[in-house]
């Protein structure tokens, strides 16, 4: 019997452990996106709101060159983040270390589901999965936006494609 309770104890140890290795993330930079016009991209989900919408990003590194990037988001619920002169930031996060490379954020990003609802989610790579898009709780404050503008939206898609680097 006292062999059962150690295996059981050692597997709950081990599934522990993995877990924890999992969600620790590591902030590498920051990616501020500017807001442009409405983008012709195809959607078969009917469940977006508005069209998708164009925006232009600077990847900031902790170290190293920047890179630029155009790109795409959609948001579900009240269609308000679509208005002129916004910003959008977010902490970019790896969960493994990851080599720096040019074009390293290149790829679809979608909203993890098993977020809690009061806050945004966390957009992940759909290609690699270690990259991690958070957003900057201050965002709003930084820019002097009205706090109740973005209620009940929520940025669910995004695509990003390297235009330039400095590296």
């Amino acid at each position: 019997m006292f062999k059962d309770w150690l295996a059981l104890i050692a597997v709950l140890a081990l599934a522990y452990s993995s877990a924890l290795a999992q969600e620790v993330r590591v902030d590498i930079g920051l990616l501020t996106c500017g807001v442009g016009e409405s983008a012709e991209v195809e959607s078969g989900n009917d469940a977006l709101s508005g069209e998708p919408r164009k925006m232009l990003c600077v990847f900031s590194p902790s170290n190293g060159p920047e890179d630029v990037y155009m790109g795409t988001y959609q948001t579900i619920g009240q269609d308000r983040v679509q208005s002129r002169n916004y910003a959008m930031i977010w902490v970019v996060k790896v969960s493994q270390p990851t080599q720096r490379s040019t074009g390293l954020l290149q790829q679809h990003y979608a909203a993890d589901r098993s977020a809690p609802s009061p806050h945004p989610p966390p957009l992940i790579g759909e290609t690699d999965g270690t990259i991690v898009l958070q957003t900057l709780a201050d965002a709003q404050a930084l820019n002097g936006s009205d706090k109740q503008s973005q209620v009940g939206t929520t940025i669910v898609l995004v695509a990003l494609k390297l235009l330039s680097s400095l590296a």
